[in-house]
């Protein structure tokens, strides 16, 4: 295995550490109840941000161990898709089925705006 190699899983393997640990303590902090999930919609809108400024800033570089150590490492063990679900799940099973409906549209439009924003600001960071 080429030295390169070795670097870009290490970059990986430290970014998933780092974004899974972080999960962990902000949904376990933040999550108030199972009606209030508030700690998972941060994770993914700040997640989706860092993962659409990362990939703006390197538009122009060179895909470097340091953007798949955040993307695919931090971004993507960071953000979780299986615990939106079963959160929204949870709020159906709760027979709040309006507020689990609200709480998947709005985690869906608000990602997309969070990685649009991420990525027109790393687009213009990365042109310098």
């Amino acid at each position: 295995m080429k030295t390169t190699s070795l670097t870009l899983i290490g970059a990986i393997a430290v970014g998933a550490i780092a974004g899974a640990l972080l999960r962990f303590w902000l949904q376990r902090y933040l999550n108030l109840s199972a009606f209030s999930p508030i700690g998972t919609f941060l994770v993914n809108m700040g997640g989706s941000f860092i993962l659409g400024l990362v990939t703006g800033y390197f538009a122009y570089k060179h895909f470097s161990p340091l953007f798949y150590g955040i993307s695919a490492g931090f971004c993507g063990s960071f953000t979780t898709f299986s615990s939106i679900s079963m959160e929204i799940f949870t709020l159906f099973r709760l027979h709040n089925p309006i507020r689990g409906a609200m709480y998947g549209l709005i985690t869906a439009i608000g990602g997309l705006i969070a990685v649009a924003v991420g990525y027109a600001l790393g687009h213009s960071w990365g042109k310098s």
